[in-house]
């Protein structure tokens, strides 16, 4: 049978980093909330069973989103964590018959400037007969400094410089990132029994381990986390809609 495919968006997030009362996911941007740009995206590719968008016990701006009454879209209780809210998402993909060799896109509810061409790329990655699983990202470009944690700074400067770092090989991983169902699951539980805290589904396969597959995406492709990013993701959504 054909592995069907399906999302999972764990959108727990607070905003701590970003200085605001509301949660990122559902701030404004260019006239639509970031999850409605979010959701915009996956809705547009037919492949997808379903979005699950996994929520907060006490949230209650999820339902005011233009795309909440979509019938592709379900929205449950997440966790504490981000790999308790993707969790979740997996659960509730088993309880509606979802098979263990289908594969499930995890993105991020702060990445609004994810485009079609990426999934895409995605999808055709994992039609390959060998493939683990998938990772969207882009090869470092910047100079990178490590910081010296020991470093008492002088008065206008927030930290020191430790070492410069090679960037040779080095890639900023985004979302989404793409794996079997079941073996997400597993890897996700062995993770959390093994008092590992995961940042990424990745890292959660790769310990136990899987060597995911790393696809180049687009550098507009970031996640919102402080309040300057606003500016500039403003100008690549009006650019993209003057432009349809």
């Amino acid at each position: 049978m054909t592995p069907r495919i399906w999302a999972v968006i764990p959108a727990g997030g607070r905003g701590s980093r970003f200085g605001s009362q509301m949660p990122k996911q559902y701030m404004t941007i260019a006239g639509q909330a970031v999850l409605d740009h979010v959701l915009d995206v996956f809705l547009n590719v037919p492949d997808f069973e379903r979005v699950v968008v996994a929520v907060p016990p006490d949230d209650r701006r999820f339902m005011e989103l233009y795309h909440a009454s979509n019938d592709r879209v379900v929205a449950i209780v997440g966790g504490a964590e981000r790999a308790d809210s993707v969790a979740a998402g997996l659960d509730w993909l088993v309880s509606q018959g979802a098979s263990d060799t289908d594969w499930v896109f995890v993105h991020d509810a702060a990445r609004p400037l994810l485009t079609v061409a990426e999934i895409t790329a995605l999808l055709e990655a994992i039609e390959a007969s060998d493939c683990p699983g998938a990772v969207l990202g882009v090869p470092a470009a910047d100079t990178l400094k490590r910081t010296n944690m020991l470093c008492a700074c002088p008065e206008g400067a927030d930290t020191c410089i430790g070492e410069t770092v090679d960037r040779t090989g080095l890639w900023h991983a985004m979302t989404p990132q793409v794996f079997p169902l079941a073996a997400l699951r597993q890897a996700l539980v062995s993770a959390n029994d093994a008092g590992m805290v995961v940042t990424d589904e990745a890292q959660a396969m790769e310990s136990a381990g899987v060597t995911p597959w790393l696809v180049r995406g687009r550098r507009t492709n970031m996640k919102l986390t402080y309040a300057e990013d606003i500016e500039w993701m403003e100008a690549v959504l009006s650019h993209r809609n003057g432009t349809k």
